[in-house]
């Protein structure tokens, strides 16, 4: 360990992460040669994909255990394929593993019960790494660390590498610091002083050129034609900004808009929503103290769907069960109503963001 990393470690307490590595080592002796699974949640984020990366990295210098890194889902953000390409992160499709070949599975940035895993019963992971509100099924697992006040699961598994007395990879401690960034909105949303720590302790050594491909990478037409669509329909109440996109190419243009439509000047909320597939993808994000944007997704999908997240941002999927475009369109517009109510906007009057001119309608002649 370099001068520099000691004086981190010195000034950053990780002394809840030694006690939890030692009883990680207590859950793992019997694993052998069996290699774990690590399951990232469905369609993984950077802070997903990031603390796998940290923890196939930890269990392979710590413990001399394999892992595989899985997940459900599909990853169509293009930063977050440029992250898995450029950081050579080799993931699997959960679909094609077979859990029985694992001594266990780690869940993590996620928990059982979410509706965003592909773990169902009988199945139930053997660790739990994760900084969403606890879940009761999670304390089931025989290693459980569920770190509300921490901004990023990265952060959590970056401090098991402080504590373990290992420095990660270049390519790790670029996947590690991507994923408390992403999360963070660099460090600007729900950070804590640990993200802090672990954000300055990885920035040395990760290759900042790396990173900036990875934030900056090609995008196709589709993308455009989608984020054309959702600044056309999205409404403004007062201080909140709705947008339902209707049927889109890929669902990761909902979180994407959620987080530029918070940006609009004077809006405390934004909520979007799009068709793909057999769902309806929702993204919620916010600037207000006053109500939990998980709460409030929670609330608005009650038993209709599935979805969490924090204080400032929270996401959700709906079954379509085979709607078509204007059964959706209508099933969109009650969860705004239901929204706007849940957060006191009910009586707002709407205006559109982007007003249409005449030579969008003249296109079509």
């Amino acid at each position: 360990m370099s001068h520099g990393e000691r004086m981190t470690a010195q000034r950053w307490d990780v002394s809840k992460s030694e006690a939890k590595l030692q009883q990680l080592a207590d859950v793992l002796k019997g694993a052998g040669r069996q290699p774990l699974l690590i399951l990232c949640h469905n369609n993984p984020d950077p802070d997903s994909i990031g603390c796998a990366s940290g923890l196939h990295f930890l269990l392979k210098r710590k413990f001399g255990i394999r892992s595989v890194l899985g997940y459900g889902g599909v990853i169509t953000r293009a930063e977050n394929k440029a992250m898995v390409h450029r950081l050579r992160i080799r993931l699997r499709q959960f679909s094609r593993l077979r859990a029985p070949a694992y001594y266990g599975i780690a869940l993590v940035d996620g928990q059982p019960g979410t509706g965003n895993t592909l773990l169902a019963p009988p199945v139930s992971p053997l660790i739990v790494i994760d900084h969403h509100p606890l879940r009761k099924l999670s304390l089931k697992a025989p290693f459980c660390d569920v770190r509300r006040g921490y901004g990023a699961t990265s952060t959590i598994v970056t401090e098991y590498l402080v504590a373990a007395g290992l420095t990660p990879s270049r390519l790790v401690a670029a996947a590690l610091l991507y994923g408390i960034k992403t999360d963070t909105s660099s460090l600007v949303r729900g950070a804590q002083e640990v993200d802090f720590h672990a954000f300055n302790y990885l920035s040395g050594m990760a290759n900042p050129r790396v990173l900036g491909w990875i934030e900056k990478p090609k995008l196709s037409a589709e993308y455009f034609e989608d984020y054309h669509r959702g600044l056309s329909r999205t409404i403004v109440y007062r201080d909140v900004a709705v947008a339902y996109l209707g049927r889109i190419h890929a669902e990761s243009i909902v979180p994407e808009l959620a987080d530029q439509l918070l940006r609009i000047e004077g809006v405390t909320w934004s909520f979007c929503m799009g068709a793909v597939g057999d769902s309806m993808v929702l993204s919620m994000r916010s600037s207000s103290r006053k109500f939990r944007a998980g709460k409030v997704i929670r609330r608005l999908l009650a038993k209709q769907g599935f979805g969490g997240g924090h204080r400032e941002l929270a996401g959700g999927y709906v079954p379509l069960n085979g709607m078509d475009e204007p059964e959706a369109a209508n099933l969109a517009n009650k969860f705004s109503e239901r929204f706007l109510h849940l957060i006191g906007r009910e009586s707002c009057h709407g205006r559109a963001l982007v007003e249409h001119e005449c030579g969008e309608e003249q296109g079509d002649r």
